[in-house]
């Protein structure tokens, strides 16, 4: 094993810090806290005790306070995370507060953000996880402040909601987001392209195959660009099919990647129309439908790609239809937008 193969090793392994310190790599420590409160939705009456947090899912916790003097914009996050719940709660991720205060303040706090929080809460007003998680990390003091926990329960990233966590949230929820792991398959994409951009084929499927070796699944979406660079760069496309059966035998149970190699056959912008190969995408699309949920907007729209390149435009209005009606509110516009642009081709017709 080469010393760099070692040295990457020992960053990425799960390892405990020495002491107790919380960091992106440690595991998530004990949580303590009183019985989960869970908003009331729509006006339901709430039911704390159906709340658990499950193992193997992934998990973001928010740390806040109730009151101005431990955190003055604590209250203006709360509409923020509540937003995150609703758009990727369906997709597996745990949402979850905590507040240093009492139950009764806590409470109180509810109740002025009644119809906004959508997220179960829970007090610390011992303070344990507080001292446990935030004391012990960066963010020592700082409130409000974000972990995210992967589904083998190691803390991949801290730090206060606001922009940054937006950017990363989706490759989190797929498994694709990584502390370490992540900026090192952004260094080897970066070569990749560059040789891509110099013809330098085999550098380029070189540096795509490292991310996969690597990768732990958190890099697999090198197996789209090698895809990408067989059926549109070189033209090949029966060797870029052949990749796929190989994807396919490797990394089948890797759901979002079959979705997004379906997506990329069907929907690919610059996808030379013979090389879009509708049978196959169909295939992986009802591999990712396996794990996709009925209330998941992008399974609809998945088969609404396929149905519109395969020039079935009704179909194609009628399942993203179906895409727009299922998904969150926050998220309804992004399937609006194919929606819209499907319309187009049946009013031309």
């Amino acid at each position: 094993m080469t010393r760099f193969m070692l040295a990457l090793l020992l960053l990425t392994s799960p390892v405990l810090a020495q002491s107790n310190e919380v960091k992106p790599g440690t595991a998530q420590p004990q949580m303590q806290t009183s019985a989960w409160i869970r908003p009331a939705i729509q006006g339901e009456e709430r039911d704390d005790d159906t709340f658990r947090i499950e193992a193997e899912q992934p998990l973001l916790v928010y740390f806040f306070g109730v009151k101005s003097d431990s955190c003055s914009s604590c209250g203006l996050w709360m509409q923020e995370i509540s937003r995150i719940h609703d758009i990727w709660s369906s997709r597996g991720l745990q949402v979850v507060g905590i507040s240093k205060e009492g139950t009764a303040d806590l409470e109180r706090f509810l109740g002025e953000y009644a119809g906004i929080t959508t997220f179960p809460v829970s007090s610390d007003s011992g303070e344990n996880t507080f001292r446990n998680w935030l004391d012990n990390s960066p963010r020592k003091d700082r409130l409000p402040t974000v972990f995210l926990v992967d589904a083998k329960g190691i803390i991949q990233w801290i730090g206060a909601p606001g922009e940054e966590l937006d950017g990363l949230l989706e490759d989190f929820v797929k498994g694709r987001y990584h502390h370490e792991l992540t900026p090192y398959g952004e260094k080897l994409k970066k070569s990749a392209k560059e040789a891509r951009k110099y013809n330098d084929w085999q550098d380029a499927e070189s540096y795509y195959m490292q991310m996969l070796r690597d990768g732990e699944g958190v890099l697999n979406q090198a197996a789209v660009e090698i895809f990408r660079m067989y059926a549109i760069d070189r033209g090949e496309v029966d060797r870029a099919y052949g990749w796929i059966e190989e994807v396919i035998s490797e990394y089948g149970d890797d759901y979002w990647l079959m979705a997004d190699l379906a997506r990329e056959i069907a929907a690919g912008r610059d996808m030379p129309e013979n090389a879009r190969r509708l049978d196959v995408a169909e295939r992986l699309t009802k591999m990712a439908s396996q794990e996709l949920s009925d209330s998941d907007p992008e399974r609809p729209a998945l088969e609404a790609a396929i149905a519109f390149a395969a020039g079935q435009v009704r179909d194609a209005v009628n399942l993203q239809r179906r895409a727009v009606r299922v998904a969150p509110p926050v998220l309804k516009q992004k399937y609006r937008l194919d929606l819209e642009r499907y319309l187009s081709q049946l009013k031309d017709k």
